[in-house]
């Protein structure tokens, strides 16, 4: 059984979108256990007007949610670009994943580099809230081809 963490710089979720989310993480719960931690503080709110010192921030903020004992994953548009089936080949090698969303200024290069891949979901910009739609149905659909089940076609 895999145990993944999403972890997101941005404010609660919408309830329209946190049903798209409940919904990916219904279809996998029998092949993993998926947590998202939204986070959200003073700190990063004060430094929202300053992208470097905002990237500062998310990086003290998200480096404690990183896992010794698993694959730490920052979804980074300069990262790897990958098929289903190698996201898939990445997960079945880690059933512990910790995967981190940046905020709207993305990340300090020095986090990046301090995970242990960079994945992009693509070349696009795309809102929080739809980057963890995309990367959780990935998720699924990577669990679906590691157990073989019909989802992926």
């Amino acid at each position: 059984m895999h145990r993944i963490t999403i972890n997101s710089i941005g404010k609660k979720d919408d309830r329209c979108y946190a049903c798209i989310y409940q919904d990916l993480i219904d279809n996998a719960k029998k092949y993993a256990t998926i947590s998202i931690n939204n986070i959200f503080n003073k700190k990063i709110n004060q430094a929202q007007d300053d992208a470097k010192r905002a990237k500062e921030i998310y990086s003290q903020v998200l480096e404690p949610y990183k896992i010794a004992d698993g694959l730490n994953v920052a979804l980074d548009p300069r990262g790897k670009q990958m098929d289903s089936f190698a996201f898939a080949t990445m997960l079945e090698n880690h059933p512990k994943v910790a995967f981190f969303i940046g905020g709207a200024y993305g990340f300090e290069e020095r986090f990046v580099r301090s995970c242990d891949v960079a994945v992009s979901l693509s070349a696009l910009t795309m809102s929080h809230k739809i980057a963890k739609a995309v990367l959780l149905e990935q998720v699924f659909r990577a669990l679906a081809i590691i157990h073989k089940h019909p989802y992926h076609k």
